[in-house]
């Protein structure tokens, strides 16, 4: 069996199809037995194996992911793996693909989701901090969501910025996409993105007043150590939301905020925000965050909708 490229996901299945795919999933009454078990960690010094398998409808799907932070320095991707879809009832393959693609899409259609439901609805600045993978799929969500005229971008490697750019401006001729310090490109954007490995918050302290009208969707921190929010941001923040609540075992930046008096019972997570149709009020005045780390269903999701499209051709 042939592995699905990246170049033929992106050609079969767009952005916000993905983003479609996800909100359909929370909408449905139907029962197609979902099961998603904890997704298993192993630690290799600082680089982590991940084992995440998910069952849903007709379909079981495997992702087997590798991350390794310090790739950078070596001019590779920080994360490797593979996706494998199979037949639910004979546990038959029925398709390889690209893993790096596929958690692109779901993860970008998660922040994607999040822009759309929690962010002011005329937002037209965003703020990209990382511009790997996570940082292109999250323009791709945003630019399917809000009326974005400007890009601020910032990442360490500057090799990285000067890419990304060139690639924003033929993909949205339209766009404005320009350098920033983070400071700057927090102060001026209506959207931060965060995508980093960072172990130390990459965002600066502000007061909170400075974050009214913003909301920051963080990627990133999928580990205990990590951290990319600031814990005054983590305090004055006026709703904490996330994609799943075992981000609140997970992420370092959500175990950070539970230790600063944030409850879990208190942040709505992406099934409520979805199936309530949820939209904060007088978002000018409100400063909000939306932490994602993933979990299994969510790729399963975008690989049977690729499945699908792909073979009712």
């Amino acid at each position: 069996m042939n592995i699905i490229s990246g170049q033929e996901i992106e050609q079969n299945l767009s952005m916000q199809e993905v983003i479609e795919s996800i909100e359909t999933y929370y909408l449905t009454e139907e029962d197609q037995n979902e099961k998603t078990p904890e997704r298993m960690h192993v630690e290799d010094g600082d680089n982590t194996f991940l084992l995440m398998p998910s069952f849903y409808g007709d379909y079981q799907a495997t992702k087997l992911a590798g991350v390794a932070p310090d790739n950078w320095k070596l001019g590779k991707e920080t994360i490797h793996g593979m996706m494998i879809l199979n037949d639910r009832k004979t546990l038959a393959p029925l398709m390889y693909c690209d893993f790096m693609k596929i958690t692109a899409l779901r993860t970008g259609a998660l922040g994607g989701l999040g822009i759309k439901y929690l962010s002011r609805p005329d937002a037209t600045t965003l703020g990209i901090i990382g511009l790997g993978t996570q940082g292109w799929s999250h323009l791709q969500a945003a630019m399917s969501v809000r009326p974005i005229e400007k890009v601020y971008v910032a990442n360490r490697s500057k090799e990285k910025v000067a890419s990304f750019i060139e690639k924003a401006q033929e993909s949205y001729p339209q766009l404005i996409v320009e350098e920033a310090s983070i400071e700057t490109l927090v102060k001026q954007s209506d959207v931060v993105v965060t995508t980093t490995t960072s172990t130390k918050p990459v965002l600066p302290d502000l007061e909170a007043s400075e974050w009214n009208g913003k909301l920051v969707v963080a990627v990133g921190s999928f580990k205990p150590a990590m951290q990319e929010i600031p814990d005054s941001f983590l305090r004055s923040a006026d709703g904490v939301y996330v994609d799943t609540r075992r981000g609140f075992h997970e992420s370092g930046d959500l175990i950070r905020a539970r230790e600063l008096g944030r409850q879990e019972s208190d942040s709505l997570a992406l099934e409520e925000i979805i199936q309530q149709k949820h939209r904060p009020d007088n978002l000018n005045e409100k400063g909000l965050l939306f932490k994602t780390v993933g979990i299994a269903i969510f790729d399963l999701i975008v690989t049977k909708a690729l499945y699908e499209k792909m073979n009712a051709k």
